[in-house]
């Protein structure tokens, strides 16, 4: 064997990788794998689809298309965390909500609790997590046109209830049901 030649046949074809970048038998790590489909997530979630992890509404996977005219009920609904409830959550993590009550429906507030058109919609709570809740609505209001009010039955829910009504022109999209569970 001539001095400075490699025992190793393969040596030019073989390309040398930083010990960090494979596990021992030439593996990848996994954590390449996850973190690149984290940032996939991360980039469709913004615009495409939404990845709903709050329990106003079933878990689970949402379409985003634009926001339908005219809005019915029950449509669920993304719009940017109000500034009024910003403290309880981030504003960085838009709200999926469904549409309560359209223009020309009753919303009452009466002994803590949320009626839209004569239907329970549970208690308005005071505080979430020991933080003071807003509470912008006593008495019972008439939905004005061009705009919406958004609230699930699901108790702790952060809807309408603690930010008011909404302009339809601040909802960013419709979110349509993919892949749900509860």
């Amino acid at each position: 064997m001539k001095p400075g030649a490699s025992v190793d046949t393969h040596a030019h074809v073989a390309r040398m990788r930083p010990a960090w970048t494979t596990r021992p038998g030439g593996r990848r790590p996994r954590s390449s794998l996850v973190l690149g489909v984290l940032v996939l997530a991360a980039v469709l979630s913004t615009r495409w689809v939404r990845l709903n992890v709050s329990g106003s509404l079933p878990y689970g996977l949402y379409r985003l298309v634009p926001v339908p005219q005219p809005l019915p009920r029950d449509t669920i609904v993304l719009l940017p965390v109000p500034e009024t409830v910003q403290h309880v959550w981030s504003k960085w993590v838009p709200l999926l909500k469904p549409v309560a009550a359209v223009a020309g429906d009753a919303v009452c507030s009466t002994a803590g609790r949320l009626f839209i058109n004569g239907e329970d919609y549970g208690p308005i709570l005071r505080t979430a997590h020991g933080t003071p809740l807003p509470h912008l609505l006593q008495g019972c209001f008439v939905v004005q046109e061009g705009e919406v009010f958004l609230a699930s039955p699901v108790m702790h829910s952060l809807d309408s209830r603690y930010f008011s009504f909404v302009r339809i022109s601040a909802l960013t999209a419709h979110a349509i049901s993919v892949l749900t569970w509860h």
